[in-house]
């Protein structure tokens, strides 16, 4: 497995770590072009950020068709790729005295503004990065992968030359089969109602749920929340989730390379 040199990282020597590490696509952006609202800045995580590094991992078919146990299955293989690149990529930073964060796209989380976010938005970080852009149903669309890639992200104080200007990125139809589709009616005019969506509210019982939303909104009762969701999140999963907007999409249908 390939690992970074010493001194000063390259664009290609970021490409070649990730080769090794079943990363399929990855950005690098000056932490500048990130546009993201104070409180969710990577320089918020970080003060001295210069520079993201976004990734991700091809969700395959197994997480979408395969049986319950192979979505599983998939899901925590994904997650751990994505995981062991980025712990490996802080530590290879940190070692050589430039501070840095892995992002990933689990816990922790916290409720801000009644909503559930985590420390970043890497969806978001991306689409100011050119790695892609936001659809309605609010996944990035990738150029290569369409919205089959699952993010993470490595901040840095080290300084790296960014990935060049991408070329015509994809762009949102607006054909509206994601909204449509949604078994919950969660999305409306780009936007996903956390309240609805089952990806979120099947953590949460159903007994629960009035309460929990209210408490969502409250200043020092969100705090509670986002206590007890961190604390319980790791230990709960839901059986098969839901993948409705994500395959109705015409961004879908792409294949590994």
């Amino acid at each position: 497995m390939i690992t970074l040199p010493s001194g000063d990282v390259s664009h290609d020597d970021i490409g070649r770590f990730f080769a090794g590490r079943n990363i399929d696509a990855f950005c690098i952006a000056d932490a500048d072009r990130i546009l993201a609202p104070s409180g969710r800045h990577p320089r918020d995580l970080l003060p001295g950020c210069r520079t993201v590094i976004l990734y991700g991992a091809f969700m395959t078919d197994r997480l979408f068709s395969g049986t319950d146990e192979e979505r599983a299955e998939e899901t925590g293989r994904t997650k751990a790729v994505l995981e062991s690149a980025a712990v490996a990529l802080r530590d290879r930073f940190t070692q050589s005295g430039s501070a840095a964060e892995a992002i990933l796209p689990s816990f922790p989380l916290k409720v801000e503004g009644g909503r559930l976010q985590g420390r970043l938005s890497l969806k978001h970080c991306a689409a100011d990065a050119g790695f892609g852009r936001i659809g309605e149903n609010t996944l990035l669309i990738h150029p290569g992968y369409g919205n089959r890639l699952a993010l993470a992200a490595v901040i840095t104080e080290q300084q790296i030359v960014p990935s060049p200007a991408p070329g015509v990125l994809p762009s949102c139809t607006h054909c509206h089969r994601c909204a449509t589709v949604c078994p919950e009616k969660a999305i409306h005019d780009g936007i996903v109602d956390q309240k609805r969506c089952r990806n979120l509210t099947e953590y949460v019982p159903p007994v629960l749920r009035p309460l929990t939303w209210r408490l969502m909104r409250g200043r020092w009762s969100a705090c509670f929340v986002t206590a007890l969701v961190n604390s319980a999140g790791t230990h709960l999963a839901i059986s098969s989730p839901c993948v409705a907007c994500m395959t109705v999409c015409p961004h879908f249908n792409k294949e590994r390379r």
